[in-house]
């Protein structure tokens, strides 16, 4: 199939979604809302998402909450990048799945933690409101949602994963081991992994092309996420060199599994960030602000900026696809922000410093 065939619907119809993601001038009016209740009201009367909440009857927008407000962006989230599923192909959309993967990972955690705390067991599960957030388990996968919440333990968490694609991943950490010696961290860690593992070897259903954005937007991520890793371990967890390198993430753009190691090997964090500051990604390092409080946030606006100018410089390929998927993500994330600002009765200047998007 040539690119003109397969990217000319999907190309049009994504970039009037992107056309739709809000404005800076929606931010600094949510911005200026008193409570989440306004907010609700105005993402209903002014933006996109009012599509999605119009046909929202049992919810009074004066009780509106914040957990209630990120199941209704989730679930709009979902909607929103399935509607790409029509317009793709073959190999492509089966490509295209493997995107839901990282959020179907979110869920598998959210499970995970409450099996560990005890919030999913007989006695609960009809009441759970941790059930009413998983959106995204089972949209394209054979992973049963309903089996994993019933699961008395973690170790029959993984048995209840047989014949899915996570369960070769898990199986190792939990086969002949007590209760008590399963760690959830290295679980969930170990999940992560698996997304950038899936994601790999899914590349190889899209053309050369197409292969070379996704790795270069992918790698990019890979080496930010490493970077980041690296400098928590060091200044927080005090991981050896080896438990560092142990869940550091391969395919970096940048950066090779060798750099990586080398960077792990670090005597101390002030060497650490000594050598990122040779580097593309100074950026994380440069500011006057508290570099962990902040970290995430210069993560995501470099990626969020990179993402514009390759939207804007996008052809007759994959690039445009995957940017709206992103874009929107950060705009939820963004959403999030807003409202905790307005909880924590931040000041709107202040608040600003938290979003992805420049204001």
């Amino acid at each position: 199939m040539n690119n003109i065939v397969r990217y000319a619907a999907i190309n049009t119809k994504v970039s009037a979604q992107i056309g739709e993601l809000l404005k800076n001038e929606d931010y600094i009016n949510l911005l200026s809302k008193k409570n989440i209740n306004e907010v609700f009201a105005y993402l209903k009367q002014y933006t996109h998402y009012g599509l999605e909440f119009q046909d929202i009857e049992d919810i009074n927008e004066g009780d509106m909450h914040r957990a209630t407000l990120e199941i209704l962006l989730k679930k709009s989230h979902v909607k929103s990048l399935s509607k790409s599923l029509y317009f793709l192909y073959d190999d492509y959309r089966e490509f295209y799945k493997t995107l839901f993967i990282r959020y179907e990972i979110e869920d598998l955690k959210v499970i995970l933690r409450g099996i560990k705390t005890g919030e999913f067991n007989t006695a609960a599960n009809t009441n759970s409101n941790l059930k009413d957030t998983l959106f995204y388990i089972g949209m394209y996968s054979d992973v049963d949602a309903n089996l994993l919440i019933s699961s008395e333990n973690i170790q029959e968490f993984v048995n209840n994963l047989k014949g899915t694609i996570y369960y070769k991943y898990l199986y190792p950490l939990v086969n002949g081991k007590n209760l008590a010696d399963i760690n959830l961290f290295t679980l969930e860690m170990t999940l992560d992994l698996a997304y950038f593992d899936i994601f790999y070897k899914s590349i190889e259903l899209v053309d050369k092309n197409d292969r070379k954005i996704l790795e270069y937007i992918q790698g990019t991520n890979v080496d930010l996420l490493n970077l980041q890793w690296i400098y928590r371990g060091l200044k927080f967890y005090k991981l050896t060199p080896e438990e560092l390198f142990n869940y550091t993430i391969s395919h970096g753009y940048v950066f090779s599994r060798k750099d990586i190691k080398s960077l792990c090997y670090s005597s101390s964090l002030d060497e650490y960030e000594k050598r990122i500051i040779n580097t593309k990604y100074s950026f994380l390092f440069e500011s006057q602000n508290p570099k962990n409080i902040f970290m995430e946030r210069r993560i995501y606006r470099y990626q969020y900026f990179k993402l514009l100018d390759i939207k804007s410089r996008s052809g007759l390929n994959i690039s445009k696809v995957i940017v709206y998927n992103l874009l929107l993500e950060f705009e939820v994330r963004d959403i999030v922000s807003v409202v905790e600002s307005i909880r924590y009765e931040m000041p709107s200047q202040e608040a600003k410093k938290f979003l992805i998007r420049k204001l």
